[in-house]
């Protein structure tokens, strides 16, 4: 392709913008922005403001951290693949009645989108970017921006997966059908508006086909055997919801089955017969099927006691490649118990994943908060593994920490790091229980395992048992110091523990990059005030907690040596609160990037990830 050819392409791709046919609500968070006449398209970004400008391959490869097989050609394969994501439609059969999808073509035209544009080219947010960063965003390939260009464009939006068929995990409700008979069977699918009544949605294409094919199993099934639907009224009735995950490589489906019942034996016979007609149905489609027993009359769908959790039928992990390895070469899996968190959209997230792990300098101390199995962080792991310095050496992290409040999370952690090689982790491969109760009421390591919060198994592995003379001596070198060599095994760990009490414990000492993908709230209370402390250049150097154990607590500043700050948020509102309050902290946080991903096509959702430096 000539440099004639791709700036002619980049020049018709600028001028295709969606243009907005409705206003829309802002959030209001006491900064100033522009008018809603003023504001830009909500497509893509596609930064060309002229013919002149056009850096060079490598030029932009260095500045953007493409690896060296990322051509120009790539690049525009990749600006027509969002083009034609952002124009084509959904077309779904259930769109207007469904309460899923609020979009069904010009998917990334909706108020969330706009509300972020607006809040990103604010004056209150500007203030605070690095000029120099607009050039280096990954969506700019093209110089020459004025002022008002750069802050326009600052947000960038991008399309992660395909706008169809990209949910692997949906969960459904269940009622009776509204011609009840003993041979109706259930009807599945989602509520209504403001209501609870069920709508089925069987050709939602928004849904992996094998959803689609599991949801119509399900109600022939609880048709042929008669299961009773869950009634809210009369708190009668057995199943209320079901949960479908698809383990992408194989399309097979991991099902939980909700039941209304306090004890396992309470959902006999009816649970026996249904799994039964299920594998009788289509043996090859289901993964697993999961029994999990909830008798409240409120609307969440599933009990936080674990042990309300069954094992019907096969494997207790669905088993994911990590984003970025390539499974021909088994360099690890992640793994998802029924219980724990994942996202709807895995592919999608795996784009997220990726611009996390790119903008982590090489060599770095990681910490990771809201960590759920580890994605981000492993990705991250992985990744550096494979990558070299400016001199040539290996540019791996130095260690990874992670922590989540959830115990499962921790097991599905340490069987994905036991399945990727011992050089990356420092780990020994070692062997797991085959039931699923495999890791608990482990005490060797605290709380939190080896990485956990006592440590009372492994001295060495949480800072061990320093003599006067190492303390006076750590002391005396102050921040100068060299990082005491940390244990091999010990360079990925997990804790158990919530984000807050994990700060508090130590978990970001000695890291220099901080990762936080809190749920739609945000960020903790107790985590934002952390990171609002302005930095102390007279705090020893500490990788471990016990080198601070001389100071009083409430002096210590937990995330000292912070740097680096990559928030993925889930909740656009929350986001903007939280980013008011670093922004004007005293903490010194600057804004790098800010990148928006329509992670659900086809509802007023956006995933932003945000990169703070100070």
């Amino acid at each position: 392709m000539t440099v004639t050819m791709r700036t002619s392409v980049a020049i018709i791709a600028s001028l295709f913008v969606l243009q907005r046919q409705e206003s829309s609500p802002f959030f209001a968070n006491g900064f100033s922005s522009a008018p809603p006449s003023s504001r830009q398209s909500t497509s893509v970004t596609l930064a060309a403001r002229g013919t002149g400008g056009y850096t060079s391959q490598r030029e932009e490869q260095q500045s953007l951290g493409y690896s060296d097989d990322y051509d120009d050609d790539d690049f525009f394969d990749d600006l027509n693949e969002q083009q034609e994501r952002l124009t084509s439609s959904i077309d779904c059969p259930h769109f207007g009645t469904c309460p899923g999808c609020v979009r069904d073509t010009n998917i990334a035209d909706i108020d969330i989108v706009d509300s972020a544009k607006l809040f990103f080219s604010s004056s209150s947010v500007q203030k605070h970017v690095i000029k120099s960063s607009s050039s280096n965003n990954n969506n700019n390939r093209y110089n020459n921006y004025d002022d008002q260009d750069e802050e326009d464009d600052f947000y960038q939006i991008k399309i992660p997966s395909s706008i169809t068929q990209w949910r692997t995990q949906a969960k459904l409700a269940v009622a009776k059908n509204a011609t009840w008979s003993r041979n109706a069977g259930c009807d599945i699918g989602l509520y209504q508006r403001h209501s609870h009544k069920v709508l089925s949605i069987p050709d939602c294409r928004v849904h992996h086909p094998s959803i689609n094919r599991a949801v119509d199993i399900i109600v022939k099934a609880t048709q042929k055997v008669r299961t009773p639907a869950y009634e809210e009224d009369m708190g009668g009735g057995l199943l209320r919801y079901v949960q479908c995950q698809v383990e992408l490589s194989t399309g097979k489906v991991c099902l939980s089955l909700v039941m209304n019942a306090e004890k396992f034996k309470e959902c006999q016979p009816h649970l026996s017969y249904l799994v039964k007609e299920l594998k009788r149905e289509d043996p090859k489609l289901w993964q697993s099927i999961w029994c999990h027993c909830n008798d409240s009359r409120g609307n969440a769908i599933f009990s936080r006691d674990v042990t309300r959790w069954h094992p019907v039928e096969g494997p207790p992990y669905i088993r994911e490649s990590i984003p970025g390895s390539d499974p021909e070469k088994r360099e690890g899996l992640l793994y998802f118990s029924p219980y724990v968190f994942r996202q709807g959209n895995l592919e999608g997230f795996g784009e997220i994943a990726k611009e996390v792990r790119e903008a982590i300098p090489s060599g770095s101390k990681v910490c990771e908060l809201y960590a759920g199995v580890g994605l981000l962080g492993l990705s991250a792991l992985l990744h550096h593994s494979k990558q070299l310095d400016k001199d040539g050496n290996n540019g791996g992290l130095e260690w990874l920490r992670c922590s989540d409040e959830n115990p499962e999370n921790a097991r599905c952690f340490e069987r994905a790091v036991t399945s990727m090689p011992v050089q990356i982790t420092g780990r020994e491969p070692k062997k797991f229980q085959k039931n699923n109760n495999a890791g608990r009421g482990n005490k060797r390591g605290g709380r939190g395992g080896r990485g956990g919060r006592g440590g009372r198994g492994n001295k060495k592995a949480n800072g061990g048992e320093l003599s006067i003379k190492d303390l006076m001596d750590s002391m005396s070198e102050g921040r100068n110091s060299p990082p005491p060599e940390n244990d091999p095994s010990e360079r990925v760990t997990y804790m158990q523990a919530n984000a807050a009490s994990a700060l508090y414990s130590g978990q970001a000492l000695g890291a220099n990059v901080l990762v936080v993908d809190p749920p739609r709230k945000g960020l903790d209370e107790g985590v934002l005030q952390l990171l609002m402390q302005k930095h102390n250049p007279n705090q020893m150097y500490a990788e471990k907690p016990t080198l601070l154990s001389h100071l009083p607590k409430h002096t210590v500043n937990w995330t000292n040596d912070v740097r680096s700050l990559i928030y993925v948020s889930c909740g656009f509102d929350a986001l903007a609160r939280d980013l008011d309050q670093l922004l004007t902290s005293s903490a010194g946080w600057k804004l790098e990037s800010a990148t928006g991903y329509v992670l659900f096509p086809g509802s007023n959702h956006v995933e932003t990830v945000v990169v703070l430096r100070r």
